[in-house]
C-alpha cells in the first residue's frame, strides 16, 4: 500500500515538474517522511531534483540529502549552485554535512565552507578519514565540566533547541577537556539539582580513539549495547561522540562496498576512500587494471577444469550425456562458494567470527555446506534420473554435487581467512580464487564418480 502511494506520488510530483509547478509539487512531498521523499527524489531527473529543492524548505532539504544515497547526494549537490547549497548545509547535523563536503570538489567544498554560518564544527569533523571513528563522530552532543550542577545542566538543555536526533548521555571533561565520566539523562533527572555532575556519572566508560576504524566503533557499540560511544584523542580530550545509526549506516556501506569489490569493480589500491563512480567515470585504462587480474585467474580455473575434461576425454565420448550436467556441477559449487564468502566477511566485519576460534566457525560451515550438498545432490540427482532414465547417472550427479557444495563451502571461509592474514583484501581476491579451485576439484570429482560407474553408465 505505501509503493503505490509512493508511485503515485512521484506520477503526480513528476507531472507537475513538467507543468512548471514547483512549488505545488513541493507542498506534494512535504508531509512525507524523509525516506520516503528521497525514495520520490532518487526516481527523478538531476535536472527535476534541483528544480524541486531549490523550492523546498531548507530543513526539509537537509533531511532529503541526509537521506539519499551517498553518491546521489553528492552528485545533487554539486548542482545545486552556492548559495541553495549553503542554505541546505546549514540546517544538515555537522557530521551528516561534512560527509556531503567530502564527496564534493575540493573548490566547491571551499566556496561552501567559506560561506557555512556554522563552519567551526563541520571543518574539525573534515579533519579526519571517512572510514575512521573520527570521520564518523557528530559534534553534537551534551558536554559540561565535571563540577556543573544538575540544575544548571538542565537550565542549559531547556534553552537549546529542539533537535531531530538527541544523544541520551551527558559527557563531563575536566578543565583540559578530557573525559572524566558519563552519565545518562535518565540519571540526571532523578539526582538532586545541586549535585555536581561528576557525582553522578560512571567513571568507567568505554570510549574510542579518533584513528580507530568505524568496525571498531560499530563493534563497540554492539558489544556494550550503548546508543552512543564517545571519541577522544590521544590525550583523552572528547572530541566527539558516534551514534548507533550512524555506526549502522555505516557498515551497511561497507558490506555494499566489499561486495562490488568482489566482483573485481573496485581496487585494493583505493580501499579507504575509492568511490563506486571512479569505475562509471575514470579512464578505460583504469578500468582495465582492476577487472583483468580477476579475470584472468577465473580464465586459468576453466583452462585448468578444460585439462580434466581432457584428461577424461574417453570417459565422455563413450557417454556423452556426462556433458549435460557439466555446467550444473560447476555453478552450483561456485554458488555455495561466493555465499560463504560472503557469510564470512560480514561476520568478521561484525565480529562475530572470532579467528583465535576459527576452527569452530569453519567446522560449522562444512557441516552446513555437507547438509547443502545432501540436498542439492538428491535434487539433481532425482532430476538427472528421471531425464536420462539411468539411476546410475542420477547417483554420479548427486555424490559430485554433495562433495562439490561442500568442499566450496569450506573454502568460503577458509580462503578469505588466509587473503586477510597475507594482508590481501578477502572482498577482492577470495571469490576468484574459489573459483579457480572449484573449476578444477568440481571436474575431477565429477568425472572421479563416473569413471568409477562407468561400467553401469553405459
Amino acid at each position: 500500500m505505501v509503493e503505490e502511494q509512493l508511485t503515485q506520488t512521484f506520477e503526480d510530483v513528476h507531472r507537475l515538474l513538467e507543468e512548471g509547478r514547483r512549488h505545488e509539487a513541493a507542498a506534494l512531498i512535504a508531509p512525507l517522511l524523509p525516506p520516503d521523499q528521497a525514495e520520490i527524489f532518487e526516481d527523478l531527473t538531476l535536472e527535476e531534483q534541483v528544480r524541486l529543492i531549490k523550492v523546498v524548505e531548507a530543513r526539509q532539504a537537509a533531511n532529503i540529502l541526509e537521506a539519499l544515497d551517498e553518491d546521489d547526494a553528492a552528485n545533487l549537490a554539486q548542482n545545486l549552485g552556492i548559495e541553495a547549497l549553503t542554505r541546505v548545509l546549514d540546517e544538515m547535523e555537522p557530521d551528516e554535512a561534512a560527509d556531503l563536503l567530502g564527496d564534493l570538489t575540493p573548490e566547491l567544498r571551499r566556496q561552501s565552507l567559506a560561506q557555512m554560518s556554522d563552519q567551526v564544527e563541520v571543518r574539525s569533523l573534515l579533519r579526519y578519514p571517512d572510514d575512521t571513528a573520527g570521520g564518523l563522530m557528530t559534534s553534537e552532543y551534551y558536554v559540561f565540566l565535571e563540577d556543573t550542577t544538575v540544575g544548571a545542566i538542565f537550565n542549559h538543555i531547556r534553552a537549546q533547541p529542539i533537535q531531530d536526533e538527541e544523544i541520551p548521555y551527558v559527557y563531563a571533561v575536566d578543565e583540559d577537556g578530557r573525559l572524566a565520566g558519563v552519565a545518562r539523562l535518565a540519571d540526571l533527572i532523578r539526582a538532586h539539582h545541586e549535585l555536581p555532575l561528576l557525582a553522578i556519572v560512571d567513571t568507567q566508560f568505554v570510549s574510542i580513539d579518533a584513528g580507530e576504524d568505524q568496525e571498531i566503533a560499530a563493534q563497540l557499540l554492539n558489544r556494550y549495547d550503548l546508543l552512543a560511544l564517545p571519541v577522544i584523542d590521544t590525550q583523552g580530550r572528547l572530541l566527539g561522540v558516534i551514534t548507533v545509526d550512524d555506526a549502522i549506516a555505516a557498515l551497511e556501506e561497507e558490506a555494499t562496498e566489499d561486495i562490488y569489490k568482489s566482483a573485481g569493480i573496485l581496487s585494493t589500491r583505493d580501499n579507504q576512500s575509492v568511490k563506486s563512480d571512479l569505475m562509471v567515470r575514470g579512464p578505460i585504462w583504469r578500468s582495465w587494471m582492476v577487472r583483468i587480474p580477476f579475470l584472468l585467474v577465473t580464465m586459468i580455473g576453466g583452462i585448468l577444469a578444460g585439462g580434466v575434461i581432457g584428461i577424461f576425454e574417453e570417459a565422455l565420448e563413450t557417454v556423452v550425456v556426462l556433458a549435460f550436467f557439466i555446467p550444473i556441477v560447476m555453478g552450483m559449487g561456485g554458488n555455495s562458494g561466493t555465499q560463504s564468502v560472503g557469510i564470512f566477511i560480514r561476520g568478521f566485519v561484525l565480529g562475530q567470527i572470532d579467528p583465535q576460534d576459527f576452527g569452530k566457525h569453519l567446522l560449522r560451515e562444512v557441516g552446513v555446506g555437507l547438509g547443502l550438498g545432501i540436498i542439492l545432490g538428491l535434487i539433481a540427482g532425482g532430476a538427472a534420473t528421471l531425464w536420462q532414465g539411468n539411476p546410475m547417472i542420477g547417483l554420479v550427479v548427486g555424490l559430485s554435487l554433495a562433495c562439490t557444495v561442500t568442499l566450496a563451502t569450506g573454502l568460503g571461509f577458509l580462503v578469505p581467512l588466509l587473503m586477510n592474514k597475507l594482508n590481501i583484501d578477502p572482498a577482492v581476491a577470495s571469490e576468484p580464487i574459489i573459483t579457480t579451485i572449484n573449476d578444477f576439484t568440481g571436474m575431477l570429482i565429477y568425472f572421479m564418480f563416473a569413471s568409477l560407474f562407468m561400467s553401469s553408465l553405459m
